[in-house]
């Protein structure tokens, strides 16, 4: 590259970093600014007073159900195409769906006795 071009892709660079720079201030700079009354600081707002501060890390509890959550969100995921083109599926197709639903389920069982899904 020769330097003109070096020249310009320097400016084009500058450029870009200034208005990006404009533009995650300007909401700052122009915007409206609140003014906090009462529990307005205070997580959630609930009126009550905070048990623990907020920044405080997640129970193992919540990934668990997260996890559980993809997990059956992606089966029914595979379901609705199945479902939408039942009347075109040959046996073939109609024994692979009943095969991926006795996973699920067994799945959802193995879940249910280890009592995953307990609220405790």
């Amino acid at each position: 590259m020769n330097s003109i071009a070096l020249f310009a892709l320097a400016v084009d660079a500058l450029a870009v970093l200034g208005l990006t720079g404009v533009f995650i201030s300007a909401g700052k700079l122009l915007g409206p600014h609140s003014v906090h009354r009462g529990d307005a600081d205070m997580p959630y707002e609930t009126g009550m007073p905070p048990l623990s501060p907020a920044h405080e890390r997640m129970t193992a509890l919540y990934h668990r159900f997260a996890v559980l959550f993809v997990v059956f969100d992606v089966d029914l995921a595979f379901f609705l195409p199945w479902a939408l083109n039942r009347g075109s599926l040959d046996l073939a197709a109609l024994w692979a769906i009943t095969a991926f639903t006795v996973v699920v389920l067994m799945m959802l069982a193995y879940f249910w006795r280890k009592g995953v899904l307990e609220c405790r």
